[in-house]
């Protein structure tokens, strides 16, 4: 950060020195326009934006790499927004399968070459079309059915479906972590295009992260409560805990949307008694198979609920 002296010029302005490492960095010269575009506390100076963005590319070598470490880098690569990434090595071909759904799990990322020794992937994401809350809402709303329908599993088997719209999730919230980076990058298009300071922008992506946190508890909840054999008396005291939890992620996304923080901090209040009601069940069921398990991750998803609780009244 650097600080620069204001200077009177006239009887009604003041100037301030631009660093000159930025003027080189935008390539700017004497006698080109730059834009101010002033919100509540700030005033945020851009040079003109260019009429399509300059087109970022990275190559990634996949050779003597497991396809974990290979999902790695090609996921932190379309979230800093290349447009294009160059996937070569001599273990293409044998690799091709498991990194084609890599690929298509990014939205707007798309196969646009494809041969034994190289894939190309191009971006075809237009920024000005997103809208970041629509993005998170539809997060929501899946979530949301992924906690309903994980709370019926001892009814009805549907962790398949469970997963797959995890994997929905997941898509979603690299697109909002892509965005946000985005107009971090470009603060003057985030004023402009979702009138979102960077506060706000990083609030956004803690949601994000939070929300695709919980979807993994619930698909996992679902995952062990397939594998444990309760009574029906002690299935029905694990659902009535999980949807305790269910009712606290409902109220907490509604503080949110509706910036009620006491009904943030109503929802915050209720999180020690419930972690002490998940102690006392796996107490009393302890010698059970995967009940250990269960607890463990209704209690993650309850701390991340709290944490996405923080967002409101923090």
């Amino acid at each position: 950060m650097e600080y620069r002296k204001l200077i009177s010029f006239g009887k009604s302005s003041f100037v301030v020195s631009i660093p000159k490492p930025w003027i080189n960095k935008q390539n700017l010269k004497k006698g080109d326009v730059l834009y101010f575009e002033e919100t509540e506390e700030n005033l945020i100076l851009s040079a003109k934006e260019k009429e399509t963005d300059e087109e970022k590319k990275t190559t990634i070598n996949i050779d003597g790499k497991t396809i974990s470490q290979i999902q790695r880098e090609i996921t932190p690569a379309y979230i800093k927004n290349f447009k294009r990434i160059t996937i070569i090595g001599k273990e293409i071909k044998d690799k091709a399968k498991d990194i084609e759904p890599i690929i298509q799990n990014m939205i707007a990322l798309e196969i646009m070459e494809q041969t034994s020794s190289r894939i190309v992937a191009k971006d075809f994401l237009n920024m000005k079309d997103i809208s970041i809350n629509n993005l998170i809402r539809k997060m929501d709303v899946i979530t949301r059915s992924m906690i309903e329908d994980s709370s019926n599993m001892f009814k009805e088997d549907s962790y398949e479906n469970i997963n797959h719209r995890d994997k929905d999730v997941n898509r979603l919230s690299y697109l909002v972590f892509r965005v946000v980076n985005y107009c971090l990058e470009k603060p003057s298009f985030s004023i402009k295009q979702f009138n979102l300071n960077n506060h706000e922008l990083v609030k956004y992506y803690l949601l994000a992260y939070h929300i695709e946190a919980i979807a993994d508890e619930a698909r996992r909840i679902a995952r062990y409560m397939k594998k444990v054999n309760l009574s029906k008396t002690k299935e029905k005291q694990f659902v009535d805990l999980f949807n305790q939890a269910k009712s606290n992620y409902l109220d907490t996304m509604k503080a949110f949307h509706n910036k009620d923080v006491n009904l943030g901090l109503q929802v915050a209040e209720r999180k020690r008694k419930l972690m002490l009601d998940y102690e006392k069940f796996y107490l009393e069921n302890h010698t059970v198979q995967w009940t250990a398990y269960l607890i463990d991750r209704l209690k993650r998803m309850t701390g991340s609920i709290h944490k996405l609780g923080r967002l409101v009244y923090e």
